[in-house]
């Protein structure tokens, strides 16, 4: 049952064309770069690696994830987990679900998990072409950290594919609101507008200070922190904290789906 559901969803339309839009954003700074040269002049100093691009094209995966996950990535995830259960209510496929004998716990369980693996397709997606596009345009080889050191050109490859692996892991807090929202409305449309709008919203909460104390409970707040793996040594105390959120709003919002689900009258 979840491997049909995953394929459905994988080969939807929506998602190709999705996906097609996140692999275009390293194609897109890849030929701009290659154009036009990158900020700072090499010396550490243009934002999210852009200034190391043209020298290593190991550097435009970490671009291009970087700079996605500020928005695109978000807003896709949020679609598609609006899109968990009130896609089916809007469809008139949830009755027929729960008429067959499969348990409202078992399909939430189901639909979550999709959802979450479609999260982490799209932020390898940005990372791989990244890393295609950038062995293409520019020389690659063995990387200098953000401390300096150097480090093989394996080992860069691998933290790059880390640092997408965060960046999913860091949107798995966006899938449990956005399962939620999907509970309580029959609009698709509705529960992804609500799932991003509250991704937006704490993004602009954590950048006020008054409000520092407790910037570190917003989901978006340890977002940056995949970064420290480009250090040597990597720094894991902030990549540990955005794990341990990312969980926190998970058991919340994934228990108040649970909830919200399992109660709701959807055959009447």
């Amino acid at each position: 049952m979840f491997l049909e559901e995953l394929g459905y969803v994988l080969k939807r339309r929506r998602t190709l064309v999705s996906f097609a839009l996140l692999a275009a954003i390293p194609i897109f700074l890849g030929v701009v770069l290659d154009i036009v040269g990158s900020p700072g002049g090499g010396h550490g100093q243009g934002p999210a690696f852009f200034d190391k691009v043209t020298h290593n094209g190991v550097f435009l995966g970490f671009t291009a994830v970087l700079t996605a996950q500020l928005i695109i990535i978000p807003l896709i995830v949020s679609i598609a987990a609006g899109d968990t259960i009130a896609g089916e209510a809007t469809d008139g496929k949830l009755r027929y679900l729960l008429s067959a004998p499969v348990s409202r716990t078992r399909l939430l369980a189901m639909k979550s998990l999709v959802a979450l693996v479609y999260a982490t397709a799209a932020a390898l997606t940005v990372v791989l072409v990244g890393l295609i596009v950038g062995s293409a345009l520019f020389p690659i080889g063995p990387v200098v950290t953000l401390s300096g050191t150097q480090i093989s050109l394996l080992d860069g490859i691998w933290r790059l594919l880390l640092v997408g692996l965060l960046a999913a892991a860091s949107t798995f807090s966006i899938v449990a609101v956005g399962v939620f929202a999907s509970t309580l409305t029959d609009s698709t449309i509705g529960a992804a507008a609500v799932t991003f709008g509250a991704v937006i919203i704490l993004s602009i909460l954590d950048g006020i200070p008054q409000l520092a104390h407790i910037a570190p409970l917003f989901l978006t707040h340890y977002w940056q922190t995949s970064i420290d793996l480009m250090r040597s040594p990597v720094v894991w105390s902030g990549i540990l904290k955005n794990l341990l959120e990312q969980a926190g709003w998970m058991v919340v919002f994934f228990g108040a789906a649970w909830a919200r689900f399992t109660t709701k009258d959807v055959l009447s």
